[in-house]
């Protein structure tokens, strides 16, 4: 009788060990890349020129109409060419987290080789407007990360978000150029 029982416990044991493994990588794999903030280590040299695509991200499915002028990151993102490369288009926005799955699935679908990633979220009050942004490497399947910047001020939304985008455009552009590969002219 207690070997049953001690069979059974153990089957049981044994199936919940394997539901564990089962389950805990999908909720571990949910994890926001935006919202964790870091970079990947051991990113190759970039040679430069590169083409770049531009993408704003939704959390939630929660979309700001005063926002979505798409002249505003085209202004910033686009036409201060974070990268100094082109050329830089700008691709539809996304809603939901941003995994590793859907960064691959974004690198299959353009064909740029740098994705750069940027979600804009407004205060509950309106007086401040807070900016992420991702680099995503499509060749080297790796992710640079931005630094957030937070916008307050009594100028209204619109003012505030273009500062914001401009000042993630220059951090974009920070990040990039430091992992640029320059060859050395010859002295001859």
């Amino acid at each position: 009788m207690k070997t049953i029982r001690s069979k059974n416990q153990l089957r049981i044991f044994t199936l919940a060990l394997l539901l564990f493994f089962l389950v805990t990588p999908s909720v571990w794999g949910e994890i926001d890349l935006m919202d964790e903030n870091k970079s990947d280590s051991t990113i190759k040299m970039l040679v430069f020129p590169k083409s770049l695509r531009v993408l704003e991200s939704f959390k939630g499915g929660e979309t700001n109409k005063s926002f979505s002028d798409p002249k505003r990151i085209r202004k910033t993102l686009l036409k201060l060419d974070p990268a100094r490369i082109v050329p830089a288009k700008a691709g539809e926005p996304i809603s939901g987290s941003i995994t590793r799955d859907r960064l691959r699935n974004l690198g299959k679908k353009y064909s740029e080789d740098v994705i750069l990633i940027f979600r804009r979220s407004v205060n509950s009050d309106k007086s401040s407007i807070r900016h992420q942004g991702l680099i995503y490497l499509a060749k080297q399947k790796k992710l640079l990360a931005l630094k957030e910047s937070k916008e307050t001020g009594s100028e209204s939304l619109q003012e505030m978000d273009l500062a914001g985008l401009k000042v993630l455009a220059k951090e974009a552009k920070r990040v990039l150029h430091s992992h640029k590969f320059e060859k050395r002219q010859s002295a001859y």
